[in-house]
């Protein structure tokens, strides 16, 4: 890897670490890569500049860069020591010992650095902590979460993956004593690990640790109730059946935990995008007793068709809202399902002489009401005898 070379050029060595050599480790898939570099990053930077690499300044006064290679990119950080920790932000300097770099990382499974060659640093022993199941801070779990808060949320979202052995007495400790921290961080830095969290695995246990650590009204303003989630079993045929919907699976499963009514809330303080806040507060708002029951039954196109796009999220969150097992295969039709097209617009009625106004609107609704109960069977002919003989 070019990377490599380039700080052997300049007298330092560059080596992966963090996500990318843990799963490698664990046999998970390899996502994103990050890498250190014991050099100054403004020296590198210069390099790689001058080698005609595409380098985007990202978090350079954290001693950050990101570099480009058509659709990948590489994050590479200088090994450093933070100087000054606010829960939020760090002022960090150079430091070119690889173990003093280690010491300041969140987990110990984060802190496993693999060079050129394939060998393995691993100054915390990381990678027997990951082969054991543990899931465990970098040194004292308290300070390290009083550097950044957001490490509480990482160690929640990590758990279901990499804490098999169950929950670090220390990591515990420290989340109940510092939970308060969360409240400081941005919307933006919860919500990203929210949307891991919520599809994440063994959800109950983790939104359980949120709530009895108190992270969750720190952190979201509300208390999550983990009682009210599904198991594993049936989120994953959730997930598995939403289809291109795919990416909101993580709201039912806030919809279904948070308080009802709490959608306007959420939505601010997790900053979410339109269609996100769009979806939560209709999840929010659920369904009646008859669109469910007509959902569950043989009419459930005639109710799927007036909710659209939000059937099959709206009927998942409904079913555990009303503490009942999600029937999948219903989930798969409401997703599958393509409305069929109304038979009549309004230049057929306009063409029977009706004026275009208020009247011709009415008609149409009518018409629509009357297409959709007879489901989906009468065609326009039948439709227009119908409007025009009432």
């Amino acid at each position: 890897m070019q990377i490599f070379a380039q700080a052997r050029a300049l007298g330092g060595e560059a080596r992966i670490v963090g996500g990318a050599v843990r799963d490698w480790l664990a046999g998970y898939p390899v996502g994103d890569i990050d890498m250190a570099v014991n050099l100054p990053i403004e020296t590198v930077a210069s390099h790689l500049l001058a080698c005609d690499m595409r380098v985007v300044e990202t978090g350079l006064k954290h001693g950050t860069i990101t570099l480009y290679d058509n659709d990948d990119q590489i994050e590479l950080t200088q090994t450093r020591v933070d100087l000054e920790t606010d829960g939020r932000h760090a002022i960090v300097a150079h430091d070119q010992d690889w173990a003093r770099d280690a010491a300041r990382r969140d987990f110990t499974i984060n802190a496993i650095y693999l060079d050129s060659s394939g060998g393995i640093f691993d100054p915390l022993d990381g990678r027997a902590d990951l082969q054991a199941g543990r899931l465990r801070f970098a040194g004292d779990a308290g300070l390290r979460v009083q550097e950044d808060a957001l490490r509480m949320i990482r160690y929640c979202r990590f758990l279901p993956r990499f804490a098999a052995t169950g929950l670090d007495q220390q990591a515990q400790t420290a989340l109940r004593e510092h939970a308060s921290l969360c409240t400081a961080l941005s919307g933006e830095r919860i919500a990203n690990e929210m949307r891991q969290i919520m599809v994440g695995g063994r959800l109950k246990d983790v939104i359980g640790l949120m709530q009895d650590t108190k992270i969750d009204q720190a952190a979201l303003g509300r208390s999550l109730d983990p009682s009210r989630l599904a198991n594993d079993d049936e989120i994953g045929s959730m997930i598995a059946g939403l289809g291109a919907n795919i990416d909101l699976a993580w709201l039912v499963n806030l919809a279904v935990a948070m308080p009802s009514g709490s959608a306007a809330l959420l939505a601010k303080r997790l900053r979410l995008s339109r269609a996100e806040e769009r979806c939560l507060t209709r999840l929010d708002l659920g369904l009646g007793t008859e669109d469910m029951t007509m959902l569950s039954g043989a009419r459930w196109r005639q109710s799927a068709y007036y909710l659209g796009d939000m059937a099959a999220l709206l009927f998942a969150v409904q079913s555990w809202r009303n503490g009942h097992a999600l029937d999948a295969s219903r989930l798969a039709e409401l997703t599958l399902w393509a409305p069929p097209r109304n038979p009549i617009c309004g230049a057929d009625l306009l063409s029977h002489g009706v004026d275009n106004g208020p009247g011709l609107g009415q008609m149409l609704k009518d018409a629509e009401r009357r297409w959709v109960t007879s489901n989906f069977t009468l065609g326009k002919v039948a439709l227009l005898e119908w409007l025009f003989g009432n």
